[in-house]
């Protein structure tokens, strides 16, 4: 008995092989993340692609992480550049006038555009964590997905926080040492969905 406990334990398949084999293909799949975005235009797709394998074949165990990646790579490639280059350009112009706000003007009225403009470039941060996974998982006509993940971060406020805490605290830990960018992406997208998910079943046709 003692024996087939071990063998239960560390053999084939058992617990301590699954849950090696789980780190192992989170840590993959955010290198694979990497690779794919080095282009920068292709984040969009990356993002949708990392998550849709980590829910499938992480935690649900459908098919291998690589190839659910690249399925979704390659499935949701134009929906989600459109969709990253639309979020990144309103990035862009939120801190873009935060940063002119910071060198051109003085007190109380500066403060508040500069707090505005701050807010809503965490807001944008914010609609892209909802708006890829939601691409991963429905389809619909590409703005759609914009609106729904706009609606969802108001909508799942206590969501919204817990996320924003995930994000930050991974850009704090990559901003202080770069290589984690290689180890973060994997994790982060896995603890994401733990929330992300019970957000988008209430959505579900």
């Amino acid at each position: 008995m003692k024996g087939n406990g071990w063998n239960n334990l560390f053999g084939f398949g058992g617990a301590y092989t699954t849950i090696v084999g789980k780190i192992f293909d989170t840590l993959m799949l955010g290198v694979l993340w990497v690779i794919c975005s080095l282009p920068l235009i292709t984040i969009g797709a990356s993002t949708t692609a990392l998550y849709y394998a980590i829910v499938k074949s992480v935690k649900n165990d459908e098919g291998y992480a690589s190839t659910m990646f690249f399925k979704s790579f390659k499935k949701n490639f134009r929906q989600a550049t459109i969709l990253w280059l639309v979020a990144a350009l309103a990035f862009f112009l939120m801190r873009l006038n935060s940063g002119i706000l910071m060198a051109k003007t003085e007190g109380t009225f500066g403060l508040v555009m500069i707090g505005f403009y701050t807010a809503a470039a965490v807001y944008v941060v914010l609609t892209a964590a909802y708006m890829f996974p939601a691409l991963s998982r429905f389809e619909m006509d590409t703005f759609w997905f914009l609106r729904i993940a706009l609606y969802m971060v108001a909508r799942y406020f206590l969501t919204s926080i817990a996320i924003a805490v995930i994000l930050a605290m991974a850009a704090v830990f990559v901003w202080r040492l770069p290589l984690l960018i290689f180890v973060v992406p994997g994790p982060v997208v896995f603890l994401v969905a733990e929330f992300m998910e019970r957000v988008l079943a209430k959505h579900a046709p």
